[in-house]
Parts: C-alpha cells; structure tokens; sequence
C-alpha cells in the first residue's frame, strides 16, 4: 500500500478475509477437522486473496482479460485441491456424493453451467470494467476491495464469481466422468470367467 490514504491497492477485505481463511484452512489440516461450511468458504477465498493479490505482479506484461482467465482458472484449481486433501485428510467420504446420480441431468446440468460461464466472460470482457466509480455506493466497493484504479479489486470481485461457475463444472464434470467410469467397467465382461 503507497500511502495510508484510501482506496488501498487491496483494501481491507480481501486482507481480512485472505488472512482469516488461511487461518481456518491451516488448523482444518493440521488437526484434520471435518469439512464444514467455514472451512469450505476457507477453501475458496484463500486461494482467491492469493491469485489475485499476485495477478498484480503479471499486469504490465499481459491483458488484464488474460490475467483475470488465468486467475479464474488457477482459483478454481486450488480451490478443488484445498477442498480434495482437507476431505482426505479428515477421513471424509469421497470429493462428491453420487446418490440419486442421473447422467441426462447432469450433462443438462453441465451444459447450463458451460453456457453460463460463457455468458459471464462475454459481459465481463466486453464492457469496460476498469473505469473508476462515480457515485457514492461504487466508491463504498473501492474503500472495502481496492481501488479500481490498481486493479486489484476488478480481478478479485470478477475471480470470485467466475472461479465459483468453474468450480460448480468442475463438481458436474467429475460426477459425470466417475459415473461414466462406473458404468463402463460394469458393462465390461469379467475376464476371470474366460478361458
């Protein structure tokens, strides 16, 4: 931060909410605590105040539409990491539950995702996002997540909703693959009756 000044480059709550999450994903780990909706909100914005707070760095080489992508991308990831050890290593049922698994809804349900996620990166990258707050409610956003000015803010509010579409296709995709997988090895003959 250059000066004491506000807006922040990053502002107070991305800090707090980086600072706290990596709290509750460290202790989450080290004492292999269950998953809860804390640690699970953990999971997520850790990573998300990490990636974004080191998109800075990359910002005079790249577009900042590339940097928000990869950071969506990256978010997503570490989030699906961070959530897969925290439920290895509390001893918790596997990454997602496959009751009541239907393979039409869930390609409907990744399809619908897909689309959304498109129709996100299409506003997003397609009206200027970065120009400054004017009125009084935007300038509130500023004070709390950065100054848009520095950037800062604009890649973490837009990485947090973009991550979270990523994640939510990453859950239907899985489910998908590991269904399929199922299937395939049930219809499979068993070698062992060969002779």
């Amino acid at each position: 931060m250059p000066s004491y000044s506000m807006p922040w480059v990053i502002g107070p709550v991305p800090i707090v909410a980086t600072l706290w999450s990596a709290y509750v994903t460290t202790i989450a780990l080290v004492h292999r605590r269950e998953m809860t909706g804390e640690r699970f909100v953990a999971a997520y914005l850790f990573p998300l105040g990490i990636i974004s707070a080191i998109s800075l760095m990359f910002l005079h080489k790249y577009d900042l539409r590339f940097i928000i992508l990869m950071g969506q991308i990256a978010t997503a990831a570490c989030f699906v990491g961070i959530y897969t050890i925290e439920k290895k290593v509390s001893g918790d049922p596997p990454l997602i539950a496959m009751e009541e698994f239907n393979l039409t809804k869930e390609l409907w349900n990744l399809y619908f995702v897909a689309l959304i996620y498109i129709f996100y990166c299409v506003v997003i990258f397609s009206f200027p996002v970065v120009s400054a707050c004017t009125i009084s409610k935007c300038y509130f956003i500023e004070l709390m997540l950065g100054g848009k000015s520095y950037k800062f803010s604009i890649i973490y509010a837009v990485n947090f909703v973009g991550s979270l579409i990523l994640v939510a296709t990453s859950a239907i995709s899985v489910r998908t693959l590991r269904e399929l997988r199922a299937r395939s090895t049930e219809d499979r003959p068993d070698t062992g009756d060969r002779k």
